[in-house]
């Protein structure tokens, strides 16, 4: 199915076997979860000669989500498993180092991320595919939350909608959007594009004593440069979102628009 990698560094993409997926383990990040992942892609790859197992090892130079700084504009460490089966159906986890401060919670310093989906392809060649994700922070889990997904992709554009009942744990709904594109410019380099639509609501109240805002509508794009030569890919992109403080009550941290890079390492 072949649709582009999305801006989402562990990038649910089931046709693309290198998608940046990862398992994550830490006493305090749902241990059970992950283990359940583990199990789960371990006993399905064995179980199907022609199931895709893959995992990255990466390094980037400021960790970006949403175009949100969770690194405090530091560089992260990043890791990721990715199941593929031939029916259709993927699962896959993601680990990255992050430098919250969410407010009145411990500082967190990992990140783990789960999902699972199906995906399918249409006779005229259009791609469609839904499924759930699920995100734990160490030390912080009040701001654990999941997702639902639907998606959509041909040739080499993408789009998903993501809705979450409780983002980043705060009692309100929010949902986001995001169109992606790549275009190849050579055999190993090629052009990515994203463009994502937040809105949400933040009912906090200490967001009027320290004049914080309850954004709706907040936008990111990211548009970068991918070499891929083998195994290793190099990226150098510039992110940019219209809200800097957007996530202000999750990371405590500015997030202004620049240039990232990363380093990543398929297997």
């Amino acid at each position: 199915m072949p649709v582009p990698p999305l801006q989402e560094p562990w990038a649910p993409v089931h046709a693309d076997a290198r998608s940046r997926a990862a398992f994550l383990r830490c006493c305090r990040i749902d241990g059970s979860v992950l283990r359940g992942v583990a199990t789960f892609l371990l006993c399905a790859c064995a179980g199907s000669a022609d199931a895709q197992l893959s995992g990255t090892l990466s390094a980037v130079s400021d960790y970006r989500y949403r175009g949100v700084t969770f690194s405090d504009k530091r560089p992260a460490a990043q890791a990721g498993l990715a199941y593929d089966d031939p029916t259709g159906w993927y699962a896959g986890a993601f680990g990255s180092t992050v430098r919250l401060e969410p407010l009145g919670l411990p500082d967190s310093n990992l990140q783990g991320i789960v999902y699972g989906g199906y995906a399918m392809r249409l006779s005229s060649g259009i791609s469609l595919e839904a499924g759930g994700v699920y995100s734990a922070f160490a030390g912080s889990s009040g701001i654990n939350y999941g997702e639902v997904f639907v998606g959509g992709g041909i040739e080499n554009v993408s789009a998903r909608i993501y809705f979450s009942p409780h983002y980043f744990g705060q009692p309100t709904h929010a949902a986001y959007g995001e169109v992606n594109a790549t275009q190849p410019l050579s055999e190993s380099v090629s052009l990515h594009l994203h463009a994502g639509l937040l809105r949400y609501r933040y009912d906090n109240p200490y967001g009027a004593l320290y004049g914080i805002e309850p954004f709706r509508n907040v936008i990111d794009g990211r548009i970068g440069l991918r070499a891929d030569l083998d195994m290793v890919q190099l990226e150098v992109a510039w992110v940019g979102v219209s809200n800097h403080a957007a996530a202000f009550l999750v990371t405590g941290r500015y997030s202004p628009n620049g240039v990232v890079a990363s380093l990543s390492i398929s297997f």
